[in-house]
Order: structure tokens, then sequence, then C-alpha cells
């Protein structure tokens, strides 16, 4: 059931990570906790190599139909990298229960963003063919943007209304990091708020570069929490073996299903991982008073 469980999590976390482009630690980590009772420390590292191939998977997937911005992708693993040593290192000094909190309550904020973006549906297509029916109709003209067109024949086309200033992706960069090494998430949870509200980059091309630039960042994460030892290796093969699959099925759904339904439910799930998690943090603690 251990290694059932290991991979079940891997499956579902990489699906909604190929979805949304988090790196699926919002979930498996609390999942890890809550389901096969790992330590803070391991579940916090475990998630972080898992994390590389799934991100992976899903960001070809979205790459092969022209939606990575390379440019972008460079600028924040240039300084993702920095921030996720960084952020690595600090768990050394800080109670892992309370970092544990702090990752649920991570959790619950992206419920509440993913929930009010798909009940308010402002940026997100009511279906997937929705953004190429509204250029057709305008003649191709997206506003004055650059379309992109696709490079396949069911590539999504996109439009390219967005400035890169270089200082705002660095930061960018760097905070997701942070957070990638700390928290032992890939760091989409702060990068895609920031490309959608910082530099007004589509959605779909939000999650692309977002996965892009998580295959990077969560690589130092991953080398300094092995040798602090917070990595279960026999439990990042059982949970790859369902997070490859998971993550392109995930980018898939996310090009053909419409997005504003799966906000809704992501996020009500979240919600859900988020409040339980947080109980049983604070269960575990008052427990060894």
């Amino acid at each position: 059931m251990y290694v059932f469980g290991a991979i079940l999590i891997g499956f579902v976390s990489a699906l909604l990570s190929g979805m949304f482009g988090i790196g699926g630690a919002a979930v498996s980590t609390p999942s890890l906790r809550l389901i096969l009772k790992t330590p803070p420390g391991i579940a916090l590292g475990t998630t972080l190599p898992v994390t590389i191939p799934t991100a992976a998977a899903g960001a070809f997937t979205y790459w092969r139909r022209g939606l990575v911005d390379s440019k972008v992708a460079a600028l924040c693993c240039s300084t993702g990298v920095v921030g996720a040593v960084g952020g690595a290192l600090a768990t050394r000094w800080l109670d892992l229960h309370y970092l544990m909190i702090a990752t649920g309550l991570m959790v619950l904020y992206v419920s509440a963003m993913t929930i009010r973006r798909g009940t308010a549906g402002r940026g997100i297509p009511a279906g997937p063919d929705e953004a190429l029916r509204a250029l057709d109709a305008d003649g191709g003209d997206a506003g004055g943007c650059e379309v992109v067109p696709a490079e396949e024949p069911d590539a999504v086309a996109d439009s390219e209304c967005y400035e890169v200033k270089v200082p705002i992706v660095l930061a960018i960069g760097f905070v997701a990091g942070v957070f990638s090494g700390l928290l032992g998430v890939g760091g989409g949870v702060l990068m895609i708020p920031g490309f959608l509200y910082l530099m007004h980059m589509p959605l779909r091309r939000s999650i692309a570069t977002s996965l892009a630039v998580i295959v990077v960042i969560a690589i130092p994460g991953t080398i300094v929490h092995s040798f602090l030892h917070h990595v279960s290796w026999s439990l990042v093969l059982y949970m790859v073996v369902g997070a490859i699959p998971g993550a392109y099925i995930g980018a898939r759904l996310n090009l053909r299903t419409a997005e504003r339904v799966l906000y809704i439910l992501f996020g009500a799930l979240l919600g859900a991982f988020g409040l339980l998690f947080i109980v049983n943090e604070i269960i575990s603690i008052t427990s060894k008073k």
C-alpha cells in the first residue's frame, strides 16, 4: 500500500501540476504527511526531486505548442537558483513543524486565488477555443498585440500583450527560488501570479513558462536537501513513476478543457488539503507539549 500510495500521490500532484503550472508540491507535501506519515523534513525535501521530471514533462508538452517564453524563463532561472539555495539552507535553523504550517497557509492562499479567479472568470477563457474564435472575429488582430502562431497544427494561439521588464522578472525568479528551497515547492505558486499581474502575460503562457523555470530552480534545492538528509530517494522513485504520465495528461487537459471549471474545482481541493494539513501539524505540536 505504501508504494501504491506514493505512485498515486505522484500521479495526482503531477496531473494538477500540468494543469496549473505549479510543481505539485502544494498537494504532494501535505499528502506525504497525512497519507504516508512521513516526517516533516522528508515531506519537504522529497517533493523537490520529484518536481524536476514532473515540471519537465509538462513544460515539454507546452513548449511543443510554442507557449514557453524562453527569455523570461532564462532570466527567472538565473536568480531563482540563488534563492533556492538560500531557502534550502535556511531550513536548518527553522522549526520544520511551523514551516509545514506555513506551507499549509500557502496552500490556502493558492486555493483562494484559484477560486476567486475561476468564479470571476477574468482572463480565463470559457472554453479552449474561445481565444481563437475572438481572434477570427477581429480578423486576426489581438488589440494591437502580436499573435504568436502555433508551430504545430494543434498548437494554441497566444498573444504577446506583455512587456518583459528585466528587474521585475529577476525579482520574480529570486522570490520563487527562495520559496522553492524553503518550503520544498516548485515556486510556480508565486511565479504565475507574478507573470499574470506584474507582467500581464497570458495565462497559458504563464503556466508553461513557470513549469520551465521550475525544472531548473528545483535542482539546487534538491542538492541541498539531499545533503541535509531530507530526501527519501526510494520514495522519489515511486512518485516519479506516477508523476511523469500525470504531468503529460494534465498539460493536455489544460489545453483542451474549460479552465474556469478546472480553477474552481482545483481551488476547492486545495482548500480542503490546506485546512487538514494545518490542523494536523497543530495537533502534532500540541501533543508534544
